[in-house]
């Protein structure tokens, strides 16, 4: 190539290089002017349960993999409850579900739960007189008050088996407490039975085993 000739190619490089240079820096209102590898801009937000439109690898189109079976998620050990919602799993549970034999509750968390998710209904003593039966007159608690001999001699995995699935007028409080929670409400709930002086309440507690 002679030299003239890579002299003309040198000046076409030039200019276009040039020409882009200013063309880029020009403004048009709201053009933002070309966009070289848009997906560096715009990545793709794949949804991990449904992206039927473009995955064909995983199972139903999904972006995740689906736990195996049987597995446990770290840390989540103690939220697997061995019994069914059942009479027969409600009176298993007085003697195969019992508290970590390291539970304390040092820090008051006990009764802060308790303060939040019982005293409405059960008061702060346990003496049925929580703001719900207060505000509606008529309504009469079908449960035993924490004075009654019933609730000091009820085994603490009942308590625990109610607090999981719910009986009866109480429902389920799985949602809003973690396990060690239970157990925690449940020790502070015992210390309150203990420290009431014991009463034959007159109001039979239901048919424990009826499912609820």
């Amino acid at each position: 190539m002679s030299k003239r000739m890579s002299k003309k190619i040198q000046i076409i490089i030039g200019t276009i290089a040039a020409a882009t240079l200013v063309t880029s820096c020009v403004s048009r209102g709201n053009n933002t002017g070309w966009e070289y590898a848009p997906d560096m801009y715009y990545s793709k937000g794949y949804e991990p349960y449904n992206q039927g439109d473009s995955n064909v690898i995983n199972p139903h189109g999904m972006s995740m993999r689906e736990p195996v079976a049987g597995s446990i998620a770290y840390g989540k050990a103690d939220f697997q409850y061995p019994l069914p919602n059942s009479g027969e799993g409600y009176e298993a549970s007085a003697t195969q579900i019992v508290a970590p034999a390291d539970l304390t509750d040092a820090d008051g968390r006990g009764k802060y739960h308790y303060n939040i998710y019982c005293t409405p209904c059960h008061g702060a003593n346990g003496a049925n007189d929580g703001e719900i039966f207060k505000k509606v007159a008529t309504l009469k608690p079908a449960w035993k008050a924490y004075t009654d001999e019933y609730i000091k001699t009820l085994p603490e995995g009942k308590i625990y088996h109610t607090l999981t699935y719910g009986k009866n007028n109480m429902g389920s409080h799985a949602s809003v407490l973690k396990p060690v929670d239970r157990w925690r409400v449940i020790k502070y709930v015992k210390q309150l039975s203990a420290a009431a002086p014991a009463t034959a309440d007159a109001a039979a507690p239901q048919d424990s085993t009826k499912k609820k």
